[in-house]
């Protein structure tokens, strides 16, 4: 099957600074892959790349993707003085549709995203959950076989983010090819693929739980024990004197550890230390080569 998005070795410079370093990335129909990444690591360039806004400083993309994708940004790009009704009559007249068909179009997929009660308020009126349901809406009212989100969910509550990510899965149910960015490593589970964005390079692109599995290290918890006046201060400098730990990482009330393999769980006085499966975080601080600047930190 031929990829909607294809990335060859593809680098994006601006000036001195590069932005994007060899990326190798494709996407293919019905298939939703996920790129994520700390804020600078090049998301959004990545995002704007394939959706035809820039072009490439070296490297291909195929194929070419002007006119045949929906683009959604983080920034709210619709029209607040416009109705909800109103703006997606709009895109749709923007994209080609004739009124007929934008209208038809726009309630059925208003009615998708739960927003038809709600055709009659301005979209500046709009919570930030349904603010991008209306966007995820007017980017896709042409029927695109490609859809490009770069941070949608930022600023969006938890539930609102939840429903909004069952919306994309939706979508590439329905066979468009789904490249989206998130600063979020708990989203990037929700995708068929994930992309770990360091620096401008792709670390690795596999299955989230594939991902997890490459760790080279156990994690555990380490938190004080019930009945004890510990705090969290106290178990972050106990996690440092861990015999084989690697990095730690506050997390609730304790503190999440990376030991070396084999290294026995012998917890220290007035602490718990319970084994927990490894997660998107881990697998990037991992490959990132982070793990020596938390442990220096």
């Amino acid at each position: 099957m031929d990829a909607s998005i294809r990335f060859i070795g593809v680098s994006r410079s601006f000036g001195a600074v590069q932005a994007l370093r060899g990326i190798e990335l494709a996407v293919q129909p019905g298939e939703m892959v996920g790129v994520v990444g700390p804020d600078g690591a090049g998301k959004t360039t990545l995002a704007r790349l394939a959706a035809g806004v820039l072009g490439p400083s070296a490297g291909k993309l195929q194929p070419e993707s002007r006119g045949r994708v929906g683009y959604l940004t983080g920034r709210y790009s619709l029209y607040p003085d416009l109705t909800v009704w109103e703006n997606i009559r709009f895109f749709g007249r923007v994209h080609g549709l004739s009124p007929a068909q934008a209208a038809a179009g726009g309630q059925r997929l208003l009615e998708w995203v739960g927003l038809w009660p709600f055709r009659d308020r301005l979209s500046g009126a709009l919570s930030g959950g349904m603010r991008q349901k209306l966007a995820l809406a007017c980017a896709v009212v042409h029927h695109p076989p490609v859809l490009i989100l770069d941070e949608p969910t930022t600023a969006v509550d938890p539930v609102a983010r939840l429903d909004f990510w069952n919306l994309l899965r939706g979508q590439a149910e329905q066979g468009r090819a789904v490249l989206v960015t998130t600063p979020y490593m708990d989203e990037a589970e929700h995708c068929h693929r994930v992309g770990l964005l360091h620096q401008g390079r792709l670390l690795a692109l596999d299955r989230a739980s594939s991902l997890k599995e490459r760790l080279p290290w156990q994690m555990v918890l380490l938190t004080p024990a019930a009945g004890t006046s510990l705090n969290r201060m106290a178990a972050m400098r106990a996690a440092g004197e861990l015999r084989g730990q690697r990095w730690t990482q506050p997390q609730g009330t304790g503190v999440r550890v990376a030991l070396e393999p084999g290294t026995p769980l012998a917890p220290p006085p007035g602490f718990e230390l319970t084994p927990v499966p490894s997660n998107l975080e881990d697998a990037y601080i991992w490959l990132s080569g982070a793990a020596e600047e938390v442990r220096a930190g």
